[in-house]
């Protein structure tokens, strides 16, 4: 189980959809979100920070490290990298506004499964892979592992 929540970033122009693996990590372990805008004012330092397609997620290590050691994930190695590509906090889809994307594009789609259910998957795989693709292309982290 995953929880999701919509963090605004520095700046306040914009949020992101941040998921939370099997709710053990809090909301506040990203401790600053900066979007396409604010983060070019910032210092990227990659021992607390992931940079993804110009956004930048900020964590706090040591308090992921206490959270994750209660559970008995093993802490050695915890990075940006670890918390985000494991999904301990990371976007809620492939990218930080997929979730509200996805769901327009979608209802389209999911229009046709009352009258053509063939169509209806066909469509759907593809628009899957075609998205997919788009992402990859666009430089996504989460979607370079699809």
């Amino acid at each position: 189980m995953c929880s999701n929540h919509r963090l605004a970033c520095s700046c306040g122009r914009n949020k992101a959809n941040i998921m939370f693996r099997n709710h053990i990590l809090p909301p506040m372990v990203v401790c600053n979100l900066y979007c396409p805008e604010c983060s070019k004012n910032v210092t990227l330092k990659l021992e607390c920070m992931i940079f993804d397609n110009n956004w930048i997620m900020e964590f706090d290590l040591t308090l992921a490290h206490g959270y994750l050691k209660r559970v008995n994930v093993n802490t050695e190695f915890i990075s940006p990298e670890f918390l985000f590509d494991q999904g301990y906090a990371t976007w809620n889809g492939l990218t930080p506004n997929d979730l509200e994307h996805r769901l327009v594009e979608r209802e389209e789609i999911v229009a046709l499964a009352a009258h053509d259910m063939r169509q209806y998957l066909a469509e759907m795989k593809r628009w899957g892979c075609e998205r997919a693709q788009k992402f990859r292309e666009a430089g996504w982290r989460k979607a370079q592992q699809c």
